[in-house]
C-alpha cells in the first residue's frame, strides 16, 4: 500500500471516528426510553451497521486492508468529537428546542 492510500485511510478513519461519536450519541438519545430488550436489539443492529460501514469504506479506499493503527485513528476521532462537543455545549447557547432534545 503506497503512502497516499495510507494517508487517505488515516484521514477517513479519523472522520469515521467523528461520525461514529455523533451517531452513537444520537442513537443513545433515541433508544434511551425504550424497553431493555429493544434497546439491546437496536444497539446490536447499530454496532453491526457501523462496523459493516467501516469495512465497506476501507474496502473502497484500500481494497479492505485493515491495520491496527486505522482503528487507533478511529478512536482518536471518536474522542476528539466527544471533547469538541463538550466544549461547544459549554460555550455556545442554543435554543430551547435543541437543548431539550440533545442536552438533558
Amino acid at each position: 500500500m503506497n503512502y497516499k492510500v495510507q494517508l487517505l485511510s488515516f484521514f477517513l478513519s479519523f472522520l469515521f471516528g467523528l461520525f461514529f461519536s455523533f451517531t452513537s450519541r444520537f442513537h443513545y438519545k433515541l433508544v434511551f426510553s425504550l424497553n431493555r430488550w429493544y434497546r439491546y436489539f437496536l444497539t446490536f443492529l447499530f454496532i453491526l451497521d457501523i462496523s459493516l460501514l467501516y469495512i465497506l469504506i476501507l474496502y473502497y479506499v484500500n481494497q479492505g486492508v485493515f491495520h491496527f493503527y486505522f482503528l487507533i485513528c478511529t478512536f482518536i476521532g471518536y474522542f476528539c468529537e466527544k471533547s469538541l462537543f463538550k466544549n461547544v455545549k459549554k460555550h455556545v447557547k442554543f435554543r430551547r428546542f435543541v437543548e431539550k432534545r440533545f442536552f438533558r
